[in-house]
């Protein structure tokens, strides 16, 4: 009786293995075929990552934004480029990386502090503003610190040619060059500036704190109507009648060529950088992963895949914009203040 009943215990067991292991077989029949099925249609999840990453370079092709960089230990600020396959990122430590159409590499800076915004009039001919007065040139082989004989925080730079290039900082400071050698021009302001940019020799704009728009006519500086007591972070002049400023709390300011008017941005997020292809397509990015689209009407968010914050922008064509960020935590106070010493919002 009793080998009986180990008979039956033993013959138990047996069928419930077999039957175990059929229904896993089947178990990974069936999510074999749905991945295979899933791949087949390009439906199978995207893995992000960016919780494991300090910085991202997001693309945009007129439709998405899609993920194309991530990087440990990389911090990135701005980005700039001439084509398609040639593409600059820089950032925290010196970082300079390129892009030829396939992968990023890093290019040797020879310097390790914070690089602030990026400028080129070709791809022999591109400048770099930077923390400590710091001002890099790249001839096409090589990066070179310049002498500019100051020591102060740079955080913007634009230029319309290889000789006419301008800088802008730390206590309203701003700085030419002809092609030659740098000079300080008299800004009229203390107030932080952190973005510069224009469409011509006489029609200039810099931006800064508490409000502060700058218009330079080709001899000098003049203060702009004050709009604003917010910190003001980047300008995109697309012509003469379509200026746009964005800064702190989603504030975007329109200059029409007469006058400066608030446009709604649909967000209270700090707005960092702005780029315009033409009048009708400018976008804006900032904190915790916003992106704002401008299509000449009306502003308009949209999904960017990620809560990082984004700190420089640039684009050849309205579908293939690039944007740049990095993770949100401690170590990245100084790079969202942009300044040594740290402010709050104004």
């Amino acid at each position: 009786m009793e080998d009986n009943k180990k008979f039956y215990s033993v013959k138990y067991m047996k069928t419930i293995a077999a039957f175990s292991l059929c229904a896993i077989l089947a178990l990974y029949q069936f999510f074999a075929v749905n991945v295979a099925l899933a791949d087949e249609w390009g439906l199978e999840e995207q893995a992000t990552e960016h919780d494991k990453s300090d910085s991202i370079i997001l693309r945009y092709d007129g439709k998405t934004w899609e993920q194309v960089y991530r990087g440990l230990n990389v911090w990135l600020n701005a980005i700039y480029g001439f084509a398609d396959n040639d593409i600059f990122a820089i950032g925290e430590h010196g970082v300079i990386l390129h892009y030829d159409g396939k992968s990023w590499s890093n290019q040797e800076s020879y310097i390790t502090c914070r690089l602030n915004r990026i400028w080129g009039s070709s791809h022999n001919d591109i400048y770099i503003s930077g923390d400590y007065g710091t001002v890099l040139h790249y001839n096409g082989a090589e990066w070179k610190k310049q002498e500019i004989g100051i020591g102060d925080w740079l955080s913007g730079i634009w230029g319309l040619n290889e000789k006419y290039i301008f800088v802008v900082g730390t206590l309203g400071k701003i700085l030419h060059y002809n092609g030659e050698k740098w000079k300080e021009q008299n800004s009229g302001t203390t107030n932080w500036l952190y973005g510069i940019r224009g469409n011509g020799k006489d029609n200039i704009y810099a931006v800064g704190d508490y409000g502060t728009i700058l218009r330079y006519n080709g001899k000098k500086w003049k203060k702009c109507a004050q709009n604003t007591n917010k910190r003001l972070m980047s300008v995109c002049v697309a012509d003469s009648k379509n200026v746009f400023v964005v800064g702190a709390d989603g504030m975007i300011l329109h200059y029409d060529g007469t006058k400066w008017t608030r446009q709604i941005s649909g967000t209270d997020n700090w707005l960092r950088r702005i780029w315009g292809i033409d009048s009708n397509n400018v976008f804006a990015a900032g904190d915790y992963g916003i992106i704002v689209y401008y299509d000449g009407i009306k502003w308009n968010k949209q999904k960017s895949g990620t809560n990082f914050f984004l700190l420089g922008i640039w684009g050849n064509r309205k579908d293939n914009v690039y944007v740049v960020g990095c993770d949100k935590d401690d170590r990245y106070d100084h790079l969202l203040d942009t300044s040594p010493k740290k402010q709050t919002k104004q």
